[in-house]
């Protein structure tokens, strides 16, 4: 009986592995669309470096390691994406910015010439 619950916890952290496996790589993908991999590189090629040692301690059956790094993965993933976000909404505002300022000219322009 033992044995059974043995092997059922390792069925569950095998699970619990997979799951974070997943999650982890569908942050790298989710980061990697978002362009991180230009805007974000040091966090987004430390989450693909952790992702990729989690994949080979989780063949080498280092389960433990392995969650670990894919945690990891996951956390410099998110991080990749909320850095690749803010630059691209730095780069909006700063266009916002300018487009306002040629409004304001124009708006000027147009008073001053009435």
């Amino acid at each position: 009986m033992a044995a059974c619950c043995l092997l059922g916890l390792a069925g569950c952290a095998s699970e619990a592995l997979d799951t974070q496996l997943a999650n982890s790589r569908e942050a790298v993908d989710q980061a990697r669309i978002a362009g991180a991999a230009e805007k974000a590189s040091a966090d987004f090629d430390t989450a693909v470096d952790k992702l990729n040692r989690a994949n080979i301690a989780a063949n080498n059956r280092h389960k433990g390691d392995a969650m670990r790094l894919a945690q990891e993965a996951q956390v410099d993933a998110n991080l990749a994406r909320a850095r690749t976000d803010s630059a691209q909404a730095r780069i909006a505002a700063a266009e916002m910015a300018k487009s306002n300022q040629i409004l304001r000219d124009e708006i000027t322009r147009a008073n001053q010439n009435q």
